[in-house]
C-alpha cells in the first residue's frame, strides 16, 4: 500500500510527459503537413485564356523568362513584365530580355513580393489580368500576397525547379518567415 502511494506521482508525471510529447508530435506533424502541401505541392492554377501581362517576379532566372516567352508565343499575353534588381547581372541594363519591345523591366520598391505587387498595380491597375511566374516554394506565399496587395486578377504559376534538400530546408524557414511578415505587415 505504501509503495502504491509513493509511485503514483511518478506515474502521473510520466503520463503527463507522455501526453505533452504526443501533443508535440501531433502539432509538428500538422505543421509539416501544411507546409509540405504549401511549399512542395502548391495547388496548381489554370491559366486564363488571355491575360494582359505575364509577370516574372524576382529573381529573373532563365527558366522563368523562358516560360514567360513561351506563354507569350502561346498567345496568353502580348506583354511581359520582369522584376529586376536596380544593379548587377540581373538588372535591366544587363538582362537581354529587357531589350525586347514587348518586355518592361522594372525595379519594385521595396524589392519584395509586396513591392512587386505594387509595381504591377502602378503599371496595370485593377482591371488587368496577370500571370505571375515564380518557383514552387514561393507559389503559395505569392498567391497570399497577391490576394492582399494586387489590384489586378492574378494567377500564380511555377517554373519547374530542382532544389537540393538543404535548399528545401532553407525555403521552409524563409517562406514561413515571409508568411509571418505578410500577416503582420500586409503589403509592406
Amino acid at each position: 500500500m505504501v509503495a502504491d502511494i509513493l509511485t503514483r506521482p511518478t506515474t502521473r508525471r510520466r503520463r503527463g510527459r507522455l501526453v505533452v510529447a504526443l501533443v508535440g508530435v501531433a502539432v509538428a506533424a500538422l505543421v509539416a503537413a501544411i507546409t509540405v502541401s504549401a511549399y512542395v505541392f502548391p495547388a496548381t492554377a489554370a491559366l486564363p485564356a488571355r491575360a494582359d501581362v505575364i509577370y516574372v517576379i524576382g529573381p529573373p532566372t532563365e527558366g522563368r523568362i523562358a516560360l514567360a516567352e513561351q506563354l507569350r508565343s502561346d498567345g496568353v499575353a502580348d506583354e511581359i513584365l520582369i522584376s529586376v534588381p536596380s544593379e548587377g547581372e540581373q538588372s535591366a541594363a544587363k538582362l537581354s530580355a529587357c531589350q525586347e519591345a514587348w518586355v518592361t523591366c522594372g525595379h519594385p520598391e521595396p524589392f519584395t513580393t509586396a513591392g512587386e505587387m505594387a509595381l504591377l498595380n502602378s503599371l496595370y491597375g485593377a482591371d488587368a489580368r496577370a500571370v505571375v511566374i515564380t518557383f514552387t516554394p514561393h507559389v503559395s506565399r505569392t498567391r497570399f500576397i497577391a490576394w492582399q496587395c494586387a489590384a489586378a486578377e492574378v494567377t500564380v504559376i511555377d517554373v519547374p525547379t530542382s532544389i537540393a534538400f538543404g535548399q528545401w530546408v532553407y525555403q521552409f524557414a524563409y517562406q514561413t518567415g515571409g508568411f509571418a511578415k505578410a500577416l503582420a505587415f500586409p503589403c509592406s
